[in-house]
């Protein structure tokens, strides 16, 4: 006899597939799925199992071990999502009886029981409320506020507070106002949009204001509160010039506007009401910082430490060094083995060691400082890194990565 496979086996038994592999294991044969195969013994013991258990099967109203119970069908909604669907037809299913298995027992729930139950949970609730009510009068906060109120904190110093809807709101504004046309009919026009951002009419008492063409270039935002944005503004600025202009043999002046670029600090005052905003005030400029620091503000650089090393120390020492950094471009795993604190960075190629000091702080440590050429798509460059070198055994570890020199001081 060919061996049949469980899957198979279970087809022709008319059981299900699952469950001949589950009395499959029950009987011992090794099987984790039902793709086995069957030999001719474990066919035969499977079997006689199932003719066995066919002996034993109860059928409608012969013995009453299987208890059925009839649930009155849901008269469906017409606006149930399973509307419209067709109803499977019930096909009755042959219940077995496992061996020395008894009928479950329903337990029914009294409705003293139940009136118990929902007394209960009630009470609870109550007494839930109470509590909290109490820790709160006492001065505590729900953990959820808290939660809340340190995640505002961390977005108002990280910048991630920053209304968006006013920065774009503003930005329109700064765009706005720094556009202004040369034609006269243009310019009545601009001036009735940068209007509209204020909303009413500012009292106004002046010899007169006049604007010059203008044409905006870009802003960046320099800052910005609940009630006041201030714009770092680039924009080319017009000056109405007169030019002759030969028409046949008559000559005739004509006005022509000169662009200059000019760069400026623009505050302006605004208000939010509601989720709508406007400007609250007349904005006003004011002239850009030097961020550029001078030589007296910015303190020194210098190859700090001494490096009263062996020859061979200094030579072991520097074998580590360009080892470390060419396992930082390439080799992620080797990095990982000799320090702490560094990332594969692939996206450069270590060239060389330039300059190196260890300055030894006792117990085979030294506070390393160097100077390295880097490699990437711009062209080489270099990079400084102190950081801390450890003797183990005969290898080396590194750790405490800083990407600069240390500070000195002036002459």
């Amino acid at each position: 006899m060919s061996k049949i496979k469980i899957y198979e086996f279970a087809d022709k038994l008319g059981v299900e597939r699952k469950e001949l592999l589950s009395k499959a294991q029950e009987f011992g044969i090794s099987a984790k799925s039902t793709s086995k195969s069957l030999s001719d013994a474990e066919v035969l013991k499977l079997e006689n199992f199932y003719k066995k258990s066919d002996t034993q099967e109860v059928v409608g109203e012969e013995e009453s071990e299987v208890e059925t119970i009839d649930v009155p069908k849901k008269k469906e909604s017409k606006f149930s999502l399973l509307a419209g669907r067709k109803p499977e037809k019930n096909k009755p299913k042959m219940l077995r009886k496992l061996p020395n298995e008894t009928p479950p027992k329903l337990k029914r729930i009294s409705a003293k029981q139940v009136g118990t139950l929902v007394v209960g949970g009630v009470g609870f609730l109550i007494l839930s409320n109470v509590v909290l009510f109490g820790l709160m009068a006492s001065g505590y906060k729900p953990t959820q506020k808290i939660i809340y109120q340190e995640m505002s904190a961390t977005q108002e110093a990280s910048g991630n507070g920053l209304d968006l809807q006013a920065k774009n709101y503003l930005d329109g504004f700064v765009q706005t106002y720094f556009t202004f046309p040369e034609d006269e009919k243009d310019q009545e026009q601009a001036v009735k949009d940068i209007n509209a951002y204020f909303v009413q009419n500012l009292p106004v008492i002046s010899q007169g204001i006049q604007r010059t063409p203008s044409k905006f270039e870009g802003a960046v935002m320099m800052s910005l509160t609940d009630n006041e944005a201030t714009y770092k503004v680039t924009y080319s600025a017009g000056e109405f010039t007169t030019k002759e202009v030969k028409k046949g043999k008559d000559t005739t002046k004509q006005n022509v506007v000169k662009y200059h670029d000019e760069t400026t600090l623009f505050t302006i005052p605004y208000q939010k009401v509601g989720s709508a905003y406007y400007i609250s005030d007349e904005p006003y400029f004011s002239s850009v910082p030097d961020l550029q620091a001078t030589e007296n503000q910015v303190p020194t650089k210098t190859w700090s430490g001494t490096d009263n090393n062996s020859a061979s120390v200094k030579k072991d020492l520097d074998k580590f060094t360009k080892s470390l950094f060419t396992a930082y471009t390439t080799d992620g795993d080797t990095l990982k083995l000799i320090s702490k604190g560094l990332s594969l960075n692939k996206g450069q190629e270590f060239k060389s060691l330039d300059q190196a000091t260890y300055e030894s702080k006792g117990d085979n440590k030294y506070h390393a400082v160097v100077q390295v050429t880097m490699k990437n798509s711009l062209g080489t460059h270099v990079e400084n890194y102190q950081f801390t070198i450890e003797k183990q055994k005969q290898s080396y570890f590194a750790t405490d990565f800083k990407h600069t020199l240390p500070e000195g001081k002036k002459e």
